[in-house]
């Protein structure tokens, strides 16, 4: 490999998928120079986006008392035509002691490659909020410093993780209520009941700022551009003639935004809407009433102003869905029941609406996963933990 110029070295790892850079990097010193360059995650071509799957329930080794989780990859093919399979590849287990590890983890966000999750330790610890960041193309996890709070009770905490590309620094956002309040009295929640704490890759604690969201947050956060994204809750002075807010912030000023939610093309009356990663983008998905039939409008965020992408009815489907996110670099959407038990597949070109044969039913998150050379260049092997 040595023979050849640097720029012909570059542009053929530059083809390369990721799974195989991480593994030629243990070949020799150059290999591991040339591969943690960071031009190299400048010029490499992007991979299109894996469903991947967290189980919500977990199976315990009877042979050490752990929980398992089991996080694995969804390989979706076309077969006969219009028909999707879908093959399961293991990436990683994580094995904690069942008496500490909540089995159903929280979901909150993605930023390069890394995936951000809650969860609850047993026996009862309700004075702190628990997270772990997870690299699944490296097998490795790295638990946050808990964040000594009282729990709610009836809603999971808000978070979300993104890239200060300016300080080469992860930071990951968590929102949440100054004081324990009641399912019933969310509704009244205002903004000076909020409080911000974020997070730096390799600091030890959290640090409270300033600065709080203009409304309560809920969902996943999602980071692009530089900005995570939230759905603003609803709340009691809200109005439906103004639709709904997403809230922003930006990673870099650590400062919090507004932008309104785009206007649907068919009723006016939502089932419910949902932020979400879409190839990297920020989308908006309504699910609206049209004709007595369900309909998922999709939106996506285009320097600061919202772009139609596709529309389509759940004729074959339940009404309990989310989206998932695009399936690859044509747009086409991967969305699933609420459960996980289900998925669906939404082709642009075609129009056409197919569930996945997915051989088992078992409840599971799907989210999906963007590999990122991001994971070899810019975390602190230091900071991190294998997964067992």
């Amino acid at each position: 490999m040595a023979e050849f110029p640097p720029e012909i070295i570059y542009d053929i790892l530059s083809r390369m998928p990721i799974k195989s850079l991480a593994r030629f990097r243990c070949v020799c010193k150059s290999w591991f120079n040339y591969i943690n360059d960071p031009y190299l995650e400048t010029i490499h071509v992007k991979e299109e986006p894996t469903p991947i799957m967290f189980p919500r329930f977990l199976p315990v080794d009877p042979n050490n008392n752990k929980l398992q989780c089991k996080i694995t990859f969804l390989n979706l093919r076309v077969i006969q035509g219009t028909n999707w399979t879908v093959k399961k590849e293991p990436v990683l287990k994580i094995c904690r002691d069942s008496s500490f590890f909540d089995p159903q983890n929280l979901v909150l966000g993605s930023c390069n490659g890394l995936t951000l999750f809650s969860y609850n330790r047993y026996p009862s610890y309700d004075g702190a909020i628990f997270f772990a960041v997870i690299n699944p193309l490296t097998k490795q996890y790295h638990d946050l410093p808990p964040i000594n709070h009282p729990i709610t009770g009836f809603e999971s905490p808000t978070a979300g993780i993104g890239f200060d590309e300016s300080t080469n620094t992860l930071k990951t956002v968590c929102v949440i209520l100054e004081d324990q309040i009641s399912s019933l009295d969310i509704i009244n929640v205002t903004r000076k009941q909020l409080r911000t704490r974020v997070h730096y890759s390799g600091m030890r604690t959290w640090r409270e700022i300033a600065q709080i969201p203009a409304y309560p947050i809920t969902g996943e956060g999602v980071f692009a551009h530089g900005r995570l994204h939230w759905l603003a809750s609803r709340i009691k002075y809200w109005s439906p003639r103004d639709g709904r807010k997403i809230v922003w912030f930006d990673v870099k000023t650590e400062e919090f935004g507004l932008i309104d939610t785009p206007t649907p093309k068919g009723c006016s009356w939502s089932h419910h809407d949902q932020v979400v990663d879409l190839n990297g983008e920020v989308g908006f998905a309504f699910f609206t009433w049209n004709l007595n039939r369900l309909v998922i409008e999709l939106w996506i965020l285009k320097k600061e102003e919202w772009v139609f992408h596709c529309c389509f009815d759940l004729y074959q489907a339940p009404y309990n869905v989310v989206v998932s996110g695009c399936l690859n670099k044509n747009g086409d959407i991967l969305f699933t029941t609420c459960d996980g038990r289900h998925l669906f597949v939404y082709t642009l070109k075609t129009g056409d609406l197919r569930e996945v044969n997915r051989g088992d039913r078992c409840e599971a998150n799907i989210r999906m996963y963007q590999s990122n050379l991001f994971l070899m260049h810019h975390i602190n092997t230091s900071e991190k933990k294998m997964i067992v």
